[in-house]
């Protein structure tokens, strides 16, 4: 049961355009996987898992990454970010170190938990592997967690980890393969 006085939690999802950020939240907030229509940059649901209900904005950057700084609004009150590229997109995977730079920079304290999200794992071409992903995670204090929006493969992970995230340990992170 929700407590009517706690703040909305801050879910924030940034990466590469084309990865899949807008179809990961359409399916959080609608169980529906669809090509995203119009861009939409927040949106309050009630999300549920483990017994848990709360009110999440769910704050996507959508097309704003041509405009750099309309994103550092983004960032605002996050308590949790999901840094996003697609397994099929080698190139997003790379700008990973871009975005978390810029999360780092716009959200300072360490607590606030960082999750590297390998999307459209449903596909058959594969750029990036699991390990690689991993790595990459562990390497930058961040959680790591595969996803596929179309399939709704680990989608409720991403619920579960907005609701009740992993404490972060003395250096602000920690690396696990969420399966």
């Amino acid at each position: 049961m929700e407590d009517p006085s706690a703040d909305p939690l801050k879910m924030t999802v940034v990466g590469d355009p084309g990865v899949g950020k807008t179809s990961l939240l359409n399916r959080i907030y609608g169980d529906e996987f669809g090509e995203p229509g119009e861009d939409w940059e927040n949106k309050r649901t009630q999300l549920t898992a483990n017994g848990i209900t709360r009110s999440v904005i769910l704050t996507d950057t959508g097309g704003m990454e041509r405009f750099r700084e309309l994103t550092s609004a983004s960032y605002k009150s996050a308590d949790i970010v999901f840094i996003v590229f697609a397994v099929d997109d080698k190139q997003s995977f790379e700008h990973a170190d871009k975005w978390v730079e810029e999360v780092n920079r716009y959200v300072p304290n360490k607590a606030v938990p960082r999750v590297l999200v390998c999307n459209k794992i449903d596909l058959d071409t594969r750029d990036v592997t699991t390990e690689q992903g991993q790595a990459y995670a562990s390497s930058h204090n961040l959680l790591y967690l595969e996803t596929s929006a179309k399939t709704n493969h680990n989608v409720p992970e991403m619920i579960k980890l907005t609701l009740a995230p992993p404490k972060q340990g003395k250096e602000g992170g920690g690396c696990c393969l969420l399966q």
